[in-house]
């Protein structure tokens, strides 16, 4: 059974997660992590799952000016942060409304955000899993956030929160 793992990331955490859900995945899966900009429709070809996540921009997908934004508070003197390769380019929100229909495979959607609750931090999990849902896929599990810090960094225990994860989207995936 083969899976996809699509992330979009500004600052690596998203990538992190999208890692350690594939790891998640890997003991029963042929399973491949692929940057939103470098996805081909080959490699949607003859899939059985697509796990597809990204970061929470103002409370949602990102945007052109938000990974806008990201890409310049990186490069403020003082930043700590690290742009990822193809943060600036076009991501998840662009991708999704350019995919044709697809009504045999399961799916799955992710996001990074801060804590707190939804109604404050948005959720970019949520319309991923609206615009799969809309393409035709079936949703193994019900879409997942897993939490940064303020400073953009990965809390504590999110890699291994995403790993199982991703190894309940196994067991239920071959299901669906």
């Amino acid at each position: 059974m083969r899976a996809l793992v699509v992330y979009e990331s500004m600052y690596g955490n998203t990538r992190t997660v999208a890692d350690a859900i594939a790891a998640g995945l890997a003991e029963t899966w042929e399973v491949r992590v692929v940057r939103v900009g470098e996805v081909t429709p080959e490699l949607l070809e003859e899939l059985d799952l697509l796990v597809v996540g990204g970061p929470t921009h103002v409370w949602s997908l990102s945007r052109p000016n938000t990974r806008r934004s990201a890409v310049q508070a990186a490069q403020k003197p003082d930043s700590t942060l690290r742009v990822e390769p193809g943060a600036a380019e076009p991501g998840l929100r662009e991708w999704l409304s350019s995919l044709e229909p697809h009504t045999d495979a399961t799916a799955a959607a992710f996001d990074t955000r801060m804590p707190g609750p939804a109604i404050f931090t948005g959720r970019a999990s949520k319309a991923i899993a609206r615009r799969l849902r809309r393409l035709g896929y079936r949703l193994a599990v019900a879409p997942q956030s897993f939490q940064v810090s303020r400073a953009n960094e990965l809390l504590p225990g999110e890699a291994a929160h995403a790993q199982a994860w991703a190894e309940q989207i196994a067991s239920v995936a071959r299901v669906v």
